[in-house]
């Protein structure tokens, strides 16, 4: 079984995790205001915090550039978890023709009633064309719907950094 793992920090200190487990596969992303490093892996997690998703599925290949969407889903109900899961699965049959896509991942939190939609486009331009589809559409009217004071539905997108000015 695959998980992922997130954590997040400053720049200077997820690099310092990164230089610790250098061959451990670990992402730094990064936005104007966060830095956050993903680790997918089968084994424990080396993170001392983080947020634990089992990945449920995966397409396509990441290429180690681009925009990256964390779309975190809440499900105020159990019932609501097939159809999240049916609404998913149709996104997913559309987006292997989308251009600019590399991979897209589905992960399911082990603490919370609580998905993770992960993609890695090649820019963002690519993901802001997908956003006006009718798949993409069904999904935010799911996460607005499911807002409570327990959880939230929100969406983070990042980029991989293009310079390792901070290596110190």
């Amino acid at each position: 079984m695959e998980y992922i793992y997130i954590t997040s920090g400053t720049e200077h200190y997820l690099r310092q995790i990164l230089a610790e487990h250098p061959g451990e596969g670990i992402m730094l992303l990064q936005n104007y205001e966060h830095s956050i490093l993903l680790h997918e892996t089968s084994g424990a997690s080396v993170f001392k915090e983080e947020n634990t998703y089992r990945k449920l599925q995966s397409s396509g290949k990441m290429k180690g550039y681009g925009f990256v969407t964390l779309e975190y889903v809440m499900m105020q109900r159990d019932e609501e978890i097939p159809i999240f899961l049916q609404n998913y699965e149709q996104m997913v049959r559309s987006l292997h023709e989308t251009p600019g896509l590399q991979c897209v991942q589905l992960g399911q939190s082990l603490t919370q009633n609580k998905f993770l939609v992960l993609a890695f486009w090649d820019s963002e331009m690519y993901y802001q064309t997908f956003k006006a589809t009718p798949y993409h559409a069904r999904i935010v009217a799911m996460m607005e719907k499911n807002n409570t004071q327990i959880g939230f539905s929100h969406i983070d997108t990042y980029h991989f950094p293009e310079f390792d000015h901070d290596a110190k």
